[in-house]
């Protein structure tokens, strides 16, 4: 019986362990590999009801809370949504819709064939820029100001000048480098050309 009892808490195990495995979303492409867990935030870019993905197609996005991802069926608590309005294949508008923590919400079921592009926007909560971003930010709005206290300097306008170029310089670096990877699904991605490499797969 030992045996017996030993191998099936084995098979418990092994069964716990895949299923929540399961609720991760992977991607790969050739060697790499980029997994987001359950309760990470992310943005999806889907297509747009009644028009074709394709590179230069309007599209909607959805960002929340990834609940799963199983049976390639990705599974979201949306936090917000911004949508194109479509009538007879003609885009009429835009409608953008915010999720409060109070409002009793049914979670989003996407097929794998509907997601085009995949990224991060948040660990714990959604974010709109991330730290190096906000630092970025701040750096690039104190290079402006000295840029443009130029006029007002006399003698030290040559000083100001290298000072607020320098600060620009380095917030666009630090900007770039803390922006979130783009991960690209479908070759009709909107956008794909701005994110050169190959397509990553839902595993």
């Amino acid at each position: 019986m030992k045996p017996q009892k030993t191998i099936w808490i084995l098979a418990t195990l092994l069964c716990l362990i895949s299923a929540i495995n399961a609720q991760d979303l992977r991607l790969s492409s050739g060697s790499k590999n980029k997994t987001y867990k359950a309760g990470t935030f992310i943005e999806v870019i889907v297509p747009a009801t009644g028009i074709a993905p394709c590179e230069k197609c309007s599209h909607n996005v959805l960002s929340g809370k990834l609940v799963s991802y199983q049976d390639g069926v990705l599974t979201i608590l949306p936090h917000e949504k911004k949508e194109v309005l479509v009538t007879d294949g003609k885009t009429l508008g835009f409608r953008q819709t915010k999720y409060t923590e109070e409002m009793s919400l049914a979670s989003i079921d996407i097929p794998k064939e509907d997601i085009l592009s995949v990224k991060q926007s948040g660990k714990k909560k959604m974010k709109d820029l991330t730290t190096g971003q906000a630092i970025a930010t701040c750096i690039g709005l104190l290079g402006l100001g000295h840029l443009a206290s130029i006029p007002l300097a006399g003698e030290n306008g040559d000083l100001l000048a290298e000072v607020g170029a320098a600060e620009v310089v380095v917030a666009i670096v630090i900007g770039v480098s803390s922006t979130p990877k783009t991960y690209v699904t479908n070759i009709k991605c909107p956008g794909q050309g701005k994110y050169p490499g190959k397509i990553w797969m839902l595993e």
